[in-house]
């Protein structure tokens, strides 16, 4: 859940408590390159390209892992010898078919390969002498082949970390130092991770196709929880000196926006990408110069982002469209638009956002909806509604540890002018989050009372 908080009322969302996790093979952009200008576009084709590369070769080698390795084999290629000749006008065919180049050379020193492989190599050289296209060969069922590899990244098979991992890795391009630092682990849990996520794979012999019926709504449920987990990190981020990592952030938008293309007609896809762009249209208003919280209502609205509110709202207009406006992502989007829409902070209309928390937490109830919904009504009823709410998630076993629970019951008992109460509230609150940027606000807010 990712409801930003006012003075008075908390950020209120599902914290990601266990690191995503990537690629197995060293980073292929550890190889030196000595000219920097080259080495930087290089790595601007491959964020761009690597998602549709690694989906064109899986869709021919029928193995995500061995795919990913072709396609990084590639990008070594590049990086060693692009800075001597030049990028290539066709970067992506250039590295396409030095990929398939590589996988040729593989079947040809197999010699105990199976006949599935054997049956590549020969379909690869036929390929080779017929001098393909290769430009053309990358776009070809390009939309599917992404869609699919999305798919296998979210496989039901692995763990939500490992999913996030592969997401970030296959189809955002990430290396594992990019993934580690943005989820505060180590190099080496990302590698372990990704290992054993592609062994999970290559151990089911997962299909790379598209599931069918519920099986497909169900598996691109996982794809979009993928998604909103890694945007929710990068949009107030559990733990480390920073109160957000918008890089993380921007990349869950850049994927769903290619999931929203992938699957126009998904009402739920429409109203995550909705929600994300809602909520990061106010991220440079999040903190100040000097990198510290700024609440809500709090905040300068000339710095909100209106571009993003812009797509925001006309994502949101389409899932509604789509699904009637009852998926809990729309729902959620809804909520970020009333806060969109509101050129003050007095304008917000706080009853709308407590009638949509009412129906998410019909939707999706959780004690995290229970105590956003404890929020608003809050905002739009008084304190004393709000501090109702929240009271009677007190003994919830999944919130013992959830240090925004004692926030928001300090801002409601400061509001009702019990402060010894806040202020002990506050204190429990900032020796409970992992965030330093957090920690300090909560015990500014003390020191206030």
């Amino acid at each position: 859940m990712v409801l930003l908080g006012v003075r008075g009322v908390v950020v209120v969302k599902h914290s990601l408590q266990t690191g995503p996790c990537v690629a197995a093979r060293a980073p292929a952009d550890t190889v030196p390159v000595t000219d920097a200008a080259t080495a930087n576009a290089i790595q601007a084709v491959w964020r761009i390209e690597s998602a549709k590369l690694i989906a064109g070769l899986t869709r021919v080698v029928r193995d995500v892992g061995l795919a990913e390795e072709l396609a990084q084999d590639a990008l070594v290629a590049a990086l060693e010898r692009w800075p001597t000749t030049g990028i290539p006008d066709k970067p992506a065919a250039w590295l396409m078919a030095t990929a398939r180049n590589r996988a040729i050379d593989q079947m040809r020193r197999r010699q105990t390969a199976d006949r599935k492989y054997a049956e590549l190599g020969r379909d690869l050289q036929e390929q080779e002498q017929e001098a393909p296209d290769y430009d053309t060969a990358l776009d070809d069922d390009v939309g599917d082949d992404l869609l699919r590899l999305v798919f296998i990244a979210c496989h039901p098979s692995l763990p939500t970390e490992s999913q996030i991992a592969l997401t970030l890795r296959m189809l955002g391009g990430l290396t594992t130092d990019e993934i580690a630092r943005a989820f505060l682990v180590q190099d080496t849990t990302i590698q372990q991770r990704i290992v054993r996520a592609k062994r999970t794979l290559a151990g089911i012999n997962a299909e790379f196709e598209l599931p069918r019926g519920a099986d497909r709504a169900a598996r691109i449920a996982s794809v979009l929880t993928v998604l909103y987990l890694i945007f929710n990190e990068g949009y107030s981020a559990t733990a480390g000196d920073d109160l957000t990592r918008p890089a993380l952030a921007q990349e869950a938008m850049r994927l769903g926006r290619v999931l929203a293309g992938l699957a126009p007609d998904d009402g739920d896809v429409h109203g995550l990408v909705a929600l994300m762009e809602l909520q990061a249209s106010r991220m440079h208003a999040r903190t100040n110069a000097a990198g510290e919280p700024v609440l809500l209502l709090d905040q300068d609205r000339s710095r909100w982002d209106q571009s993003l509110i812009r797509h925001g709202l006309a994502a949101l207009a389409r899932a509604e469209q789509l699904g009637n406006g009852t998926g809990t992502y729309t729902l959620q989007a809804g909520i970020a638009a009333c806060h969109a829409r509101a050129h003050q902070a007095g304008d917000t209309d706080w009853a709308r956002i407590a009638s949509l928390y009412d129906a998410l937490a019909v939707q999706a109830r959780s004690p995290v909806v229970e105590l956003n919904r404890a929020v608003a009504h809050a905002m739009a009823f008084g304190p004393e509604a709000g501090l109702a709410l929240a009271d009677a998630l007190m003994g919830e076993p999944s919130l013992r540890a959830y240090h925004l629970l004692p926030s928001a019951r300090a801002d409601f008992l400061a509001k009702l002018g019990r402060n010894d109460e806040a202020r002990a509230e506050f204190e429990r609150a900032a020796s409970m989050t992992q965030n330093m940027r957090e920690r300090t606000l909560l015990l500014g807010r003390a020191a206030e009372l």
